[in-house]
């Protein structure tokens, strides 16, 4: 053993190490905590900016500090070159929301008599013609009509392409242009179907048309009327992407903090399910409607729709929150509400008996046609989904609407949520 005077050497060594141990902890903890006190600043001067920017200059004032300068959204963010293709309702409501968003936007259509009317008046001749293009403080929205323009403008660096043409359309489009197409452009794709000769998803139609599998893509859908984007009305989108950060990237340029906002999302398959498949289901709201059926009888329609959706979304590898928001349950709702809905006054024209033949003369009614797909799908997927099932009878005359009645109201009792 050791001497006496040995231990108490080691103790007093032992308790000083102890002391010194005590001292770097609370010193760290004392530094972590300003750390944190500081994060925690810096996220309320962020949420003050956020709230100061609706505020005029008196008002910030009695706050005693203005932070305007401090929100970098609208303030000193550099331009982003936007090019969207295609120049019909939607698209001019997108060309329209990006340059509110201070960007630079060009718009390429075929029409050159379109293109000029844009270029000197500031609005679109052919659709939409009752609003102005032109947004104070911004470059005016400019209009080009040939290829060659459009590849000039497709030069410009981080150039973002919305996309706004058909559905049917889009695949050989692309296709016949992709020589011309980046393959860092970032493609934002707005149309909301399915490409119907290969059964797919647009986004996959898409890559298959360009032969490559590393473009960049996003997909923006939600409740959107564009007549209603161009007046100004509060609206919400959401945009989806496998890569975040490139769905964040049509955010920043879309979201105008006054009128239109935009969610993030990173399941662009549910989001294309959701967009695509509430056409047939708008379509066999017409059909209520034109039947005469009250609210009680669309309401349960939309909701017990939603829920076959969701089956899908999750058989195909989305996720079935998709569903329950925007680009879902909002969408759905949009378009079985309205008369605005092509869909839905296709549905009230079919059950009073119009031919599909007539109806599709003058104008496409994506819902036709992606009901077969839908039931193609849920073959596929092994899926029972009787209300899609019914609205496709419905629309190929297979079944009368007393039949479908008594298919979907003599099912058997079960309870209401199923855990899939």
């Amino acid at each position: 053993m050791g001497s006496p005077s040995l231990l108490k050497r080691d103790d007093g060594k032992l308790a000083s190490l102890a002391t010194t141990i005590a001292l770097s902890f609370g010193a760290g903890v004392f530094f972590a905590t300003h750390l944190l006190r500081l994060r925690d600043r810096e996220r309320l001067r962020r949420a003050c900016s956020r709230t100061q920017k609706h505020l005029i200059k008196g008002q910030r004032a009695a706050l005693g500090v203005d932070l305007t300068s401090c929100i970098p959204i609208l303030k000193g963010k550099s331009k982003q070159k936007v090019v969207v293709l295609g120049a019909g309702a939607f698209g001019t409501a997108m060309a329209y929301a990006a340059c509110q968003g201070g960007n630079e936007v060009v718009m390429f259509m075929r029409d050159a008599e379109q293109c000029a009317v844009i270029n000197s008046e500031h609005r679109n001749p052919k659709y939409l013609a009752e609003f102005s293009l032109h947004v104070d403080g911004v470059s005016d929205i400019r209009g080009i009509c040939t290829l060659e323009e459009l590849k000039d403008e497709l030069r410009a660096p981080g150039v973002i392409i919305i996309h706004a043409l058909p559905c049917q359309l889009t695949p050989p489009w692309f296709r016949e242009n992709k020589d011309i197409i980046p393959r860092d452009a970032l493609i934002c794709v707005t149309s909301k179907g399915l490409y119907l000769p290969t059964q797919q998803l647009m986004g996959h139609a898409i890559l298959d048309a360009l032969d490559r599998a590393e473009q960049p893509l996003a997909f923006l859908s939600g409740p959107s009327f564009a007549a209603e984007i161009m007046k100004g009305d509060p609206t919400t989108l959401v945009v989806a992407s496998d890569e975040l950060f490139q769905a964040v990237r049509i955010q920043r340029i879309m979201s105008n903090f006054r009128t239109l906002r935009v969610f993030t999302s990173d399941d662009p398959v549910g989001l294309q399910l959701g967009g695509a498949l509430k056409n047939p289901l708008a379509v066999g709201a017409g059909m209520i409607s034109g039947l005469g059926r009250g609210t009680n009888t669309l309401s349960a329609f939309v909701t017990r729709a939603s829920d076959e959706l969701r089956q899908l979304c999750i058989a195909m590898g989305g996720n079935p929150r998709t569903i329950d928001g925007l680009g879902g349950m909002g969408d759905l709702m949009l378009t079985c509400f309205s008369a605005q809905s092509r869909n839905q006054r296709c549905g009230q024209r079919l059950i009073k008996g119009e031919k599909v033949e007539d109806i599709q003369k003058n104008t496409t009614v994506e819902g036709i046609a992606t009901a077969d797909v839908a039931i193609l799908y849920a073959d596929m997927c092994g899926l029972e989904l009787p209300i899609f099932r019914c609205v496709h009878a419905l629309i190929h005359k297979r079944i009368s609407p007393k039949q479908a009645l008594v298919d979907l109201m003599g099912r058997p009792n079960r309870h209401e949520i199923i855990q899939y």
